[in-house]
């Protein structure tokens, strides 16, 4: 049963909104391209091992969790790639979309990572994660009293990486070996939990869950302003006249077209925006046109008169 599915991190919405309101010129426009790409890589190698999962009927009773995020005792943060739970054991999955060939330290905790072209990387190192992941695991099976075994693994998600010279334990294996390694471990233990165990270690997992602040420690004033224009790749600022937001430059008119741009402030600069701060990033000059505006809408709203702001929502771009 999948529990907690795999959605877009937020990460990577932050920074898809950022390179639409950066200048291309600004001196982190490349910097930022860059890291999109790479967090996009990492989630669409997440999504390739995910299918893996749908081809295991003899899993039977068994919850599966995606992009897992808790806080422990100490205030830092866990973000596991995969959790699944069974009545046998507990596994932690940490998922690399690596291409070439890696190769590992022991020694010096350090992965390796050798391109095509010779060039090698230092990337960051997952057995260590997991070992890291196992601890916490522990710690909360020990608190909630229950015994049940753990087990750990690094699934490559690109067919063409090259796994080298790598420890043992915890094992690295392609996607392509997930189902074997899942049968093995359903050989290795017995059934330690009862169901009504099983469903109390997945609720304590789903009701302490905490996502993690993303904060790119940009400054409001390196944000562009106003609608823009999707047909023009967001480089032209619409204009606004009797509800319609039209292109200065393609011609293109929306009434919608400011969804996207509500949703940039939300995940840019704050999730709650009052009538004046509407006006100032959006263009929008009169009061009254833009109390039209918001209330169309149907946000919640907080406070009165002066002091009253609105929440916008995760789904904003739906409305």
């Amino acid at each position: 049963m999948l529990l907690l599915d795999r959605k877009t991190p937020k990460s990577i919405l932050i920074i898809e909104a950022l390179l639409r309101r950066l200048d291309v010129n600004d001196r982190d426009f490349s910097y930022f391209q860059d890291y999109l790409t790479r967090l996009k890589y990492g989630y669409e190698g997440e999504h390739r091992v995910d299918r893996e999962w749908f081809e295991m009927p003899y899993l039977n009773e068994h919850y599966l969790l995606f992009n897992y995020e808790i806080e422990n005792e100490f205030g830092f943060s866990h973000q596991v790639d995969t959790i699944l739970l069974t009545k046998h054991f507990l596994l932690i999955l940490e998922v690399k979309n690596i291409s070439g060939r890696v190769d590992y330290d022991e020694q010096k905790h350090q992965l390796t990572r050798t391109r095509p072209t010779g060039t090698e990387d230092i990337l960051t190192n997952p057995f260590d994660q997991l070992h890291r992941h196992e601890e916490l695991f522990q710690r909360i099976l020990s608190k909630l009293k229950i015994s049940l075994p753990i087990e750990k693994a690094v699934v490559m998600a690109n067919p063409s990486s090259i796994i080298g010279n790598v420890p043992k334990s915890p094992p690295i294996f392609h996607a392509s070996g997930l189902r074997s390694f899942i049968k093995k471990c359903l050989v290795r233990h017995e059934s330690k939990l009862t169901t009504s165990q099983l469903d109390k270690l997945a609720k304590y997992l789903l009701s302490n869950v905490v996502a993690r602040d993303f904060d790119l420690n940009i400054s409001v004033e390196r944000i562009r302003k106003g609608v823009l224009c999707e047909n023009c790749n967001y480089s032209v600022v619409m204009t606004y006249k009797r509800g319609i937001w039209s292109c200065p430059q393609c011609g293109v008119q929306s009434r919608k077209a400011f969804l996207r741009a509500l949703d940039d402030y939300r995940l840019l600069i704050s999730d709650r925006i009052t009538n004046q701060e509407f006006r100032e990033f959006f263009h929008v000059e009169s009061m009254y046109a833009s109390s039209k505006i918001l209330s169309r809408l149907n946000l919640k709203t907080v406070g009165n008169k002066k002091g009253r702001y609105y929440i916008i929502p995760e789904d904003i771009l739906n409305r």
